[in-house]
């Protein structure tokens, strides 16, 4: 028989995922907070029951260590987008939801993002890589290999119209790779 555990993840986001993120081997929920607001979290399930909320994205800058904020993130999409074997979030903004005047922020740019999962001996991090700035997500986003190579492409349709966006691979130098990293704001 299953107990019924009452817990509070948001106001009403998208979709929601159990997956043991920090390696503790509980199962921890992975979510939006608000899909016509702001926020997505990781909660972490404690040992002694409950969960504990770990902000990865939320209405302010500093919020995210990164300096990353976008509001309506309607659709979250969690796959292994680099091949390292944990799973990652892609999500982004929801264009014109309710229209001009609908939700928070609607004419803000329709941004695509995906948030790598990085366990270390400080606990977890999610690094933020940008996909796309004029796509954004609809009530759904999807990611899975369209091409054949192995690495998850990214489609969504929305107000502003079907995006299908392929990853690609690129040989570069460590120079270069470390320069692309997103680099957390000084102030955070």
């Amino acid at each position: 028989e299953w107990t019924l555990h009452k817990e509070k993840f948001g106001k009403g986001g998208s979709q929601m995922y159990a997956y043991d993120v920090n390696g503790d081997g509980l199962n921890d929920v992975i979510c939006a907070i608000e899909a016509h607001g702001w926020g997505i979290s990781w909660f972490e399930q404690l040992k002694e029951g409950g969960f504990k909320e770990h902000v990865i994205i939320g209405k302010k800058d500093e919020d995210n260590k990164y300096g990353v904020r976008f509001s309506q993130p309607h659709a979250v999409d969690f796959v292994d987008m680099d091949g390292d074997g944990l799973k990652d979030i892609v999500t982004g903004k929801r264009y014109w939801a309710h229209g001009p005047k609908g939700d928070a922020e609607p004419g803000a740019p329709a941004v695509l993002y995906w948030f790598k999962l990085v366990r270390g001996k400080d606990g977890v991090d999610w690094v933020p890589f940008k996909i796309d700035d004029d796509s954004g997500v609809g009530t759904q986003v999807i990611a899975a290999d369209l091409n054949g190579d192995k690495y998850p492409d990214v489609v969504v349709g929305n107000k502003k119209g079907i995006f299908v966006h392929i990853g690609e691979t690129k040989k570069v130098s460590k120079e270069e790779y470390e320069k692309q990293l997103p680099k957390a704001a000084a102030s955070r």
